[in-house]
């Protein structure tokens, strides 16, 4: 059986059972007049289509590992001492590098003391030496100013409801996963024949060619509800993978299901197949899935790239010449199961994770756990960055192939990391902070589809001053006057772009609460200079 055959035919394995079941009855009455129309939207088809995975982090953590720039006044209006909580270093700026120096590095981030293992890494930071090495060698670029000025609410659900609809219509949008779908098969004739995969597999029909395009490693995601107006194909609705890639479709071999299949198999006519071509192909789809889930899991468990770049060696502990090693954190499982679905299905075109990344609600006891989680995920996305950099058959000779056996180019995969929104920064009395607005967006790779291509990488855009009242707790950052900032929902904006909208704000808008819609990000526009050299 080929592909397309099992994709046409995968309704007939009950896959739906897979799908999230997020309809909000509310969406039911959305009026025809309020709704997204599709075909409003302009469309140019990329090359090559684009790949990106959503990082969600629940909770809202806050900008201080990636914003240290204000933090001599907020130290003299904070509550609490900052040098207190975390040392002096924290206020000082780290001139060489050297463990005697301060915890801010040139670009603002917050590093620690290096770890005796690898001075590359941090034994109490909160992720700066990651992210600087990130900065300085153009794997990520950091938007300091993502602040909500359309609705500047500080309630975990709306806001998190704006991020995963791209919407201010929390109640009757559909998720930023299903819109990407429905505008692909709403501008299908603009991809089919002209559009590839990053393989090089050209996309003929865009529903059927395309194997698990919108995947959760999250369970049930609000980025796939449905849009009640917009009936998209089955297919393209959000499917839920684990990070163990245990497979839905195998058969146990400590049940009769395999000899059960294998007598039916055996048993089936023409004439049977002929009269039951639902029952009878929910054999072979079943198998066919099966071996592809297994696929995946199987290119998750191999050995990862060998990095041959002395720096890049070097920033995870190694030597030129050995293998990439992930750190062994909570993050890493989900990560880079992600990133593993992503490089070897160039077909799976928008990825969310979620879940397991959460525990950001640092109201209390920042102190202890902040620093230690922030450094632990950016450790991770910095191997990330260079699992996807040497697995890229483009550039890189090896043995990497994907599912159907091809080399790729990994230059279309863009990942994005974001909360649901800031939090102050006045050091509360139970020592953490309470619920802001402006904060980070970390967005790493993806060089071949952003505008502005790898310059658009390596920069700290947006400049912030704290504001508030000082010894109080309403205190929080806010981005300076003059600099460059962008809602949250105009990452969904952005996203959009990537696959060819070329006004995404159709996509954002609704009637009633945001007629306007939002723009993409600009990432064109110029960094910060680095705050010494």
């Amino acid at each position: 059986m080929n592909k397309r055959t099992f994709l046409k035919s995968i309704a007939a394995l009950g896959g739906s059972a897979l799908l999230p079941s997020s309809i909000n009855p509310l969406s039911m009455y959305k009026t025809a007049s309020a709704a997204v129309d599709y075909s409003t939207a302009t469309v140019v088809a990329p090359a090559v289509m684009p790949q990106v995975i959503n990082i969600f982090l629940y909770g809202g953590p806050s900008e201080l590992s990636g914003n240290l720039t204000n933090i001599i006044d907020i130290e003299n209006n904070s509550q609490n001492s900052y040098a207190a909580a975390f040392g002096g270093r924290i206020l000082t700026h780290d001139t060489t590098g050297d463990a005697a120096n301060g915890f801010i590095t040139k670009n603002g981030f917050w590093r620690g003391t290096p770890n005796g293992n690898n001075p590359h890494l941090d034994n109490n930071g909160a992720g700066g030496r990651a992210m600087q090495f990130m900065i300085d060698n153009g794997y990520m670029s950091v938007y300091r100013t993502l602040m909500k000025r359309l609705d500047g609410t500080r309630s975990h659900r709306e806001s998190l409801l704006q991020s995963f609809k791209g919407s201010l219509d929390i109640e009757g949008s559909a998720g930023v996963g299903t819109k990407v779908a429905a505008t692909l098969f709403q501008h299908r004739a603009q991809f089919e024949g002209s559009t590839v995969l990053a393989d090089g597999t050209a996309i003929n029909d865009i529903v059927n060619d395309l194997l698990l395009p919108f995947v959760s490693f999250e369970g049930d995601t609000r980025a796939y509800q449905q849009d009640p107006n917009f009936q998209i194909p089955l297919l393209y609705r959000g499917i839920t993978l684990d990070q163990n890639f245990n497979n839905p479709y195998s058969r146990s071999s400590n049940n009769n299901g395999a000899v059960l299949e294998a007598l039916a198999a055996s048993t089936r006519s023409s004439a049977y197949n002929a009269r039951y071509l639902a029952a009878a192909s929910s054999f072979d789809l079943r198998a066919f899935l099966e071996s592809k889930i297994n696929g995946i899991r199987v290119a998750d468990d191999a050995a990862l790239p060998v990095i041959t770049d002395p720096v890049d060696a070097a920033s995870v502990g190694l030597t030129a010449g050995e293998q990439l090693v992930y750190p062994n954190n909570q993050y890493t499982s989900r990560i880079r199961a992600a990133v593993t679905l992503a490089l070897v299905n160039p077909a799976s075109l928008y990825i969310t994770v979620g879940g397991g990344l959460g525990g950001w609600d640092d109201h209390n006891n920042g102190i202890d756990d902040y620093r230690n989680r922030m450094n632990a995920l950016l450790e991770v996305m910095k191997a990330t960055m260079l699992h996807i950099k040497y697995s890229d058959g483009s550039q890189n000779a090896g043995a990497f192939k994907t599912l159907d056996g091809n080399t790729r180019s990994t230059n279309n995969i863009v990942i994005n990391m974001f909360g649901d929104f800031g939090r102050r920064v006045n050091l509360n009395n139970n020592q953490g902070w309470d619920h802001g607005n402006n904060q980070n967006l970390f967005t790493f790779g993806g060089a071949g589809v952003r505008e502005g291509a790898a310059a658009s990488l390596g920069k700290v855009v947006g400049s912030t001053v704290r504001v508030g009242s000082g010894g109080t707790n309403n205190q929080v950052t806010e981005p300076a006057q003059g600099s460059y900032e962008a809602e949250p929902m105009s990452v969904a904006s952005t996203v959009y772009s990537y696959f060819g909208v070329q006004n995404p704000e159709v996509l954002t808008r609704d009637d009633e609460l945001n007629p306007g819609g939002v723009p993409k990000i600009d990432e064109t526009v110029a960094g910060e200079p680095p705050l010494f050299s």
